[in-house]
């Protein structure tokens, strides 16, 4: 007896899955919701009801599998993750910066000691 699962991480449908259920990465029920944007009103769509995964998937008629992985809105969550590698990289960056400054003070105020000791000598 082969059991069968309700829940999809991939969101896709499961066998047992009659009820046309959408599941997110987080293993949370997405419910089906209506944009309000400019570019989509009105226009259905699933996401993750906490937005921790960053999980989206427009709902259409009959969405088959080989769809769901060409869809660009799947895209989201790497889109997410971009833009956090690029704010962590622009805080390194300026943290860099902030230690080079500190630096280049340090070895100046250490050069002018220097000087200062060798004319006392």
């Amino acid at each position: 007896m082969a059991s069968t699962s309700r829940r999809s991480t991939s969101g896709s449908y499961s066998s047992g899955n009659v009820t046309g259920e959408r599941f997110c990465e987080c293993g949370l029920r997405a419910p089906l919701q209506v944009s309000n944007s400019i570019a989509n009103p009105g226009k259905k769509y699933y996401a993750c009801p906490v937005r921790r995964c960053g999980w989206f998937r427009w709902a259409g008629p009959s969405i088959q599998h080989a769809e769901v992985a060409d869809d660009r809105s799947c895209h989201l969550n790497s889109n997410l993750k971009s833009i956090d590698r690029v704010e962590n990289l622009h805080n390194n960056v300026v943290f860099l910066k902030l230690l080079a400054v500190f630096q280049f003070f340090v070895s100046v105020v250490y050069i002018v000691l220097v000087i200062v000791l060798l004319f006392k000598l």
